[in-house]
């Protein structure tokens, strides 16, 4: 008699290979998850503790000061040039440092004008024939327009530029 094929013995159930890693995972994610999470807060922390260190250091920006404007009014004067007597028609502004300069000069205005009649008077035609002569008598009305406020309260000059809004020799 043939005998019966014998039956395998029962063998436990094969390891699935894909339970084991599973359970890695299981255990990896929350880890690599707070990787994640701590570089990135680290990332934002050092960003923005840069950004404000930054903020300290740069220079904060002035502000912008509007300039304030005095018309003087024209002036006609008699000037010494080649061939006769000439004259000088000139009008200008004064840019002031402060708007309470105004009020001051306004005060002054008499002493102002006679200062600056007498410098145009003392020029010549060839003083102010180039660009030179021209910048020279800028500084100079700048000089003649700070003389009265040189006992002022107001800090600093008190007149910044002279403008010309007019410049006529003939």
């Amino acid at each position: 008699m043939a005998t019966p094929p014998k039956k395998a013995a029962p063998t436990a159930p094969a390891a699935d290979p894909a339970a084991p890693s599973s359970k890695r995972r299981g255990k990896l994610i929350p880890i690599v998850a707070g990787l994640v999470i701590a570089c990135g807060g680290g990332g934002g922390w050092f960003y923005i503790k840069h950004k404000n260190a930054e903020a300290k250091t740069a220079p904060v920006p002035e502000k912008k000061k509007v300039p304030a404007f005095l018309p003087i009014d024209q002036f006609t004067v008699n000037i010494s040039g080649g061939g006769g007597d000439r004259f000088l028609q000139v009008a200008f502004s004064l840019e002031l440092a402060d708007p309470k300069v105004s009020d001051e000069l306004k005060q002054q205005m008499p002493v102002v004008r006679s200062r600056l009649l007498l410098l145009l008077s003392s020029k010549t035609a060839e003083d102010l024939g180039n660009l030179a002569g021209k910048q020279k008598l800028m500084s100079e009305i700048l000089t003649e327009a700070r003389a009265p406020l040189a006992t002022s309260q107001l800090p600093g000059k008190g007149v910044d530029h002279v403008h010309f809004s007019s410049f006529v020799i003939q």
